[in-house]
């Protein structure tokens, strides 16, 4: 059984949420699958020089089924930031390419080529849904039917040597996202709400509907907050 609180005001019994039917689902996450991970040294037992300059080069999924473009940038653009001028790893520059079948070094060697850098952070992410019914109780007598959606993202990092193409250290995070939805539009006062992990409540302002692929991204957040969390770890800091 779960509980999520909603960020309204309710009656002294609250808008306590009941799931029923889908307790236990089993976690799915999927494995990662940066084509540089083979022969990379855990960044746990790496010391990293420095200060350093690096490129970012984000691998897109070749069928990003779950993940949306559009969140994907917007974490590239989240972990470039977190890593700026003045740090001791202080990423210059970053950019996406598709990941495809091949020779990926020769492409993320044409992709970082502007940033004039011996080394790159190459990152890809790989994600996965399961999709179960829900009976769902609120408040002091409401109930519905409705959709759990729960997102499954795995992202990996390897550090790249350009100049011989080895891989130097790697690590993996996983992030995890629910949404709760009843199969009508309006089904007022309940709204649909998205929880990363297993027990914290995110809640958005009430609305009838999320954007598509909402859930993917939260889930995907969670994950690149687990990579900067061990980059920073690495680093001391």
């Amino acid at each position: 059984m779960s509980t999520i609180r909603h960020a309204r005001a309710f009656p002294a019994i609250g808008l306590a949420l009941l799931l029923t039917g889908c307790a236990g689902l089993p976690e799915a996450y999927p494995p990662p699958a940066n084509p540089f991970l083979a022969g990379a040294t855990p960044l746990a037992s790496t010391t990293l020089a420095q200060p350093v300059k690096v490129g970012l080069v984000w691998l897109a999924p070749a069928s990003p089924a779950v993940l949306s473009q559009a969140a994907q940038q917007h974490l590239i653009g989240k972990i470039k930031a977190r890593f700026a001028t003045g740090r001791p790893l202080e990423i210059v520059g970053a950019t996406m390419i598709a990941a495809q079948p091949g020779d990926m070094l020769a492409e993320v060697r044409k992709a970082s080529a502007s940033f004039n850098v011996n080394q790159v952070l190459v990152v890809m992410p790989t994600g996965t849904e399961v999709i179960s019914p829900v009976w769902l109780h609120y408040g002091r007598d409401g109930s519905a039917i409705g959709t759990r959606t729960d997102s499954y993202v795995t992202v990996s990092l390897v550090g790249l040597d350009l100049n011989s193409g080895k891989s130097l250290y790697s690590v993996v995070a996983n992030g995890e996202a629910r949404l709760l939805a009843t199969d009508y539009e309006d089904a007022r006062p309940f709204f649909p709400r998205i929880s990363p992990g297993r027990t914290s409540a995110f809640i958005y302002p009430d609305r009838a509907a999320f954007p598509p692929g909402e859930v993917h991204a939260v889930a995907l957040e969670q994950a690149v907050n687990g990579l900067v969390y061990e980059l920073n770890r690495a680093l001391g800091s």
